[in-house]
This record gives C-alpha cells, sequence and structure tokens, in this order.
C-alpha cells in the first residue's frame, strides 16, 4: 500500500536535466558569476539542489548581513534535505532561526526536516511558532497534521487538515493526507471523498489514486480499487508498488492469473520485494499449487524469517502436501506470534 504523506511545504522538485551554460560565458566576470549564484540560491527556481548547495556556500561566504545569511542559510538548508544530508540541513536551518527568528518561512522548513526525522514532538514545536507569528500559514498548520498523524493522533491531524484546507482549498497533498487520517480511524467513506477531490485538483496524482485504490479495496470495490491502480500505473508506469498493490487487489478478487502477472512484474523490477513474493504465495495457495506457494514464502522467510503470513501460508502449502508434522509446526508457531493469522487468511479467502 503505498499510503504516502506529502509536505506542502518543503519538497524539492528536480529538473530534469540541467542547462549547460555556453563555453563564453566561463570569461565573463566575477561579477556576472555572483549575479548568477544570486539567482540560483533562491527558493523559486529550479536549479539542482547541487548547484543551490555550491552557490549558496559561495554567497554566505560572501557577506556579513543577517537578513542575506539567514536567507542563504534556508536556501542552502532546504537543498541539504533535498539530497538526504539532513544533519547539514538541520545545522543551516538553525542558523537561519538564529538569525531570522520570526522566519515563518525557516520554521516551517526545520518542522519538515523535524517531520522527516521522526522528531514529532520538536517538529510541532515549530509549527505552532509559526502559526503564532502567522496564524494563516497553510503550510505550517497541513504540516503539522503529518506530525500529529506521525505521533498517531489523527483526530489532531484531521483538523490541521481541515484548517490548511479552509485558508487554501486548491490544496491537493492538503486532502490527499486528511484522507489518510480518515482512512487510519476507519472513516472509509471520508477518506475516499478526500482522495476523490485531491484527484479532481490534481488529475495526475498519482499516490491520490493508490490511496483511493486502498480504501475502495477495504470495502470490497474491487473493480473500482484496480480502475484506480490503473490510473496510477499510466502515471507511473515502472512503479513496483502500484503493481503490487494491484496483485493484492486481484487476489482478493480471486483473479488468480492477473494477480500473479502482477506480482511477477513487479518482481522483474524488483526481485526483494518480499510484499510481491508473499502475495504471488497467496495466489497459488488458491490456485492449489502448493509447491510454489512454498517457494515464495520460503523466499519471503529468507528475506524476513519474522513473515507471519509467509509462515501461515507455507504451513498451509505443507499441509496440501500431506506434510503435516511441518506444517502444522509452521502455522501453529504463526498463531503463536499472530494469534489473527488464521482470521486474516480467512478474509483471503483462504481456509
Amino acid at each position: 500500500m503505498t499510503n504516502t504523506l506529502e509536505f506542502v511545504c518543503g519538497k524539492w522538485h528536480p529538473l530534469a536535466g540541467l542547462v549547460i551554460a555556453a563555453a563564453s560565458l566561463l570569461a565573463m566576470p566575477a561579477l556576472s558569476e555572483t549575479v548568477d549564484q544570486e539567482n540560483n540560491c533562491r527558493l523559486e527556481v529550479n536549479v539542482a539542489p547541487e548547484v543551490q548547495i555550491k552557490d549558496c556556500s559561495s554567497l554566505i561566504q560572501s557577506t556579513s548581513q543577517p537578513a542575506a545569511l539567514a536567507r542563504f542559510y534556508m536556501i542552502r538548508g532546504r537543498a541539504f534535505n533535498a539530497v538526504q544530508d539532513y544533519d547539514h540541513a538541520l545545522a543551516d536551518f538553525n542558523d537561519a532561526v538564529r538569525l531570522d527568528p520570526r522566519s515563518v518561512m525557516v520554521l516551517t522548513l526545520r518542522g519538515d526536516l523535524f517531520v522527516e526525522r521522526r522528531d514529532y514532538d520538536q517538529a510541532i514545536k515549530d509549527f505552532e511558532q509559526a502559526i503564532e507569528l502567522d496564524p494563516n500559514s497553510v503550510a505550517a498548520f497541513a504540516d503539522r497534521g503529518l506530525a500529529w498523524a506521525g505521533k498517531s493522533q489523527f483526530d489532531l491531524a484531521i483538523t490541521d487538515y481541515t484548517k490548511a484546507i479552509t485558508l487554501d482549498p486548491n490544496l491537493p497533498a492538503a486532502f490527499n493526507n486528511r484522507g489518510l487520517a480518515h482512512a487510519a480511524r476507519g472513516e472509509t467513506n471520508p477518506a475516499i471523498a478526500d482522495f476523490s477531490e485531491a484527484i479532481r485538483l490534481a488529475p495526475k496524482y498519482a499516490n491520490a489514486y493508490s490511496n483511493r485504490a486502498d480504501a475502495q479495496t477495504g470495502l470490497g470495490h474491487y473493480d473500482l480499487a484496480i480502475a484506480d491502480l490503473d490510473a496510477a500505473l499510466k502515471l507511473e508506469p515502472t512503479s513496483a508498488i502500484v503493481l503490487t498493490d494491484r496483485c493484492r487487489v486481484h487476489m482478493l478478487a480471486d483473479e488468480l492469473r492477473q494477480a500473479q502477472a502482477d506480482c511477477t512484474q513487479a518482481l522483474q523490477r524488483r526481485s526483494d520485494n518480499v510484499a510481491a513474493l508473499n502475495i504471488r504465495g497467496l495466489t497459488y495457495l488458491k490456485s492449489n499449487e502448493p509447491n510454489r506457494a512454498i517457494a515464495d514464502f520460503d523466499a519471503v522467510l529468507h528475506l524476513n524469517p519474522k513473515a507471519i503470513d509467509s509462515l501461515y501460508g507455507r504451513g498451509l502449502a505443507l499441509i496440501k502436501k500431506h506434510d503435516l508434522d511441518r506444517g502444522q509446526s509452521d502455522t501453529a508457531s504463526a498463531k503463536a506470534i499472530d494469534p489473527n493469522v488464521g482470521l486474516r487468511f480467512e478474509q483471503y479467502g483462504i481456509r
């Protein structure tokens, strides 16, 4: 399942490629180089994060003006975050806050970084400070919702997402994230409504299609779920995750050959995809092919010895082969870890 939360503020959107300057420009004076650096060290410019890190670093070394330094640290911190250099990103955001403690943007970006590091309490402190400075900060409300969701406080997350949507009703990410919070509370119909609105606002929003498919699957609406996953795959044709999700829905719908084809394709893209191996094993179990099921479950258990579904599934496959001692040993071991595993298999249509 995708279940992807997304920031309203702070995510990086790199260009597909870099524009290479003509050789003649290399001979221009240093003033032109400084202008280029200033053009690149801005939030709204589309350049690779490595370029921003280099150019913002040069500007940081060349000025002592607090306001300019704060801006350059903030932008370089965002670029460090984009390349997952979180320690340097945090150091830059800290310097930016020190120089400009009333910057809502810096506080929100640092809060986003704390969310990514799963330091949710510190993130909430930054978002609260940002909201205190600007009670109409859409990004601070929307991204504080992520922190509440990280703490499994989904009611507070929904409240913050709703506030962000009230301030700006054209935020597909906020609708997607609120949908996930509703889904986590078992509120499937409100979740579907939010995912649908996210898709209406952004028709190429692949994650919203995947998340709506998961909600439809929970209602047993397998045809609608498959249609959404088809749409997601058109948008992300190389996604092993979406293929695995569609494999799971086909398995639940007893469309076993389609499920096996999807899981096999997902495994061709990533051979250690334990979810695809496990689900394909379940399809073989349902289609009375115990040897193939055992091979897939063995592969899962080699990668993850604590995979309960694969342990239980292997036990059932062994029992089908009349290897009762080993089969009952596997199912008993799985039940000792998770007493509800048998009920889950009944929901898969496997008894």
